[in-house]
């Protein structure tokens, strides 16, 4: 176990000296670092992970009273644990110099554009505010343009609800129109069934269907 780990380690430690060195190239060349320097502090997280795991081994041989490796076994292992850890905290201090390389560089540009804005400030200022209030215009324009459309939307649907009302109250007028013709023919019926013949009153009947066929149709 402690030779894998140990093995593991030193493979992990000679990744990242390697892509230090791609970093250092990527970054002469003016070329983005980001996925380089991401792959970095993966690989970093593997390594601090196999050296704890090497670390607890070595305490744990000293804690075992019953451990089989000699001391001078064990003082190996510690010797070659510490040679690994001593090149990942070179490693950690070459990626810290790095960072504050960055930073430092990051504050000279701010610097640099701090003075370009003294000397540009008031013209951009005014071109900015330019630019913010055509967008404000063109954003209220847009909203004003669809409270018109909701406008004319409901004017529309007023317009309709009023011809549809106007449909039903004609529909009901015929409807009653309708009922009284029928009234009237029952009434006339019934009269007729009291005071004249069969013959008569079929005559009738039929002449009395016929008108409110008309009526109620044309």
């Amino acid at each position: 176990m402690f030779t894998e780990l140990a093995y593991n380690a030193s493979k992990r430690i000679n990744q990242i000296q390697t892509d230090l060195q791609t970093r250092e190239k990527l970054k002469q060349q003016s070329k983005s670092t980001g996925l380089i320097d991401a792959e970095i502090n993966s690989t970093l997280k593997y390594l601090d992970n196999e050296l704890d795991q090497l670390d607890l081994e070595i305490k744990g041989y000293t804690a075992n009273q019953n451990c089989n490796l000699l001391a001078k076994e064990i003082q190996k292992r510690r010797n070659l644990y510490n040679e690994l850890a001593q090149k990942r905290q070179e490693i950690k201090k070459r990626i810290e110099q790095n960072h504050l390389n960055y930073l430092q560089q990051q504050l000279t540009q701010n610097k640099s554009n701090k003075k370009n804005y003294e000397s540009f400030g008031q013209m951009d200022a005014l071109k900015m505010h330019g630019e913010i209030t055509d967008r404000q215009d063109e954003y209220l324009s847009k909203i004003n343009d669809k409270v018109l459309n909701i406008k004319y939307s409901s004017q529309n649907l007023s317009k309709q609800i009023k011809e549809q009302n106007g449909i039903i109250d004609q529909l009901h007028e015929d409807t009653d129109y309708a009922n009284q013709a029928m009234n009237r023919l029952k009434n006339k019926m019934n009269y007729f069934l009291d005071q004249s013949s069969s013959w008569k009153l079929l005559i009738i009947l039929f002449s009395e269907i016929f008108v409110f066929i008309f009526v109620v149709v044309f």
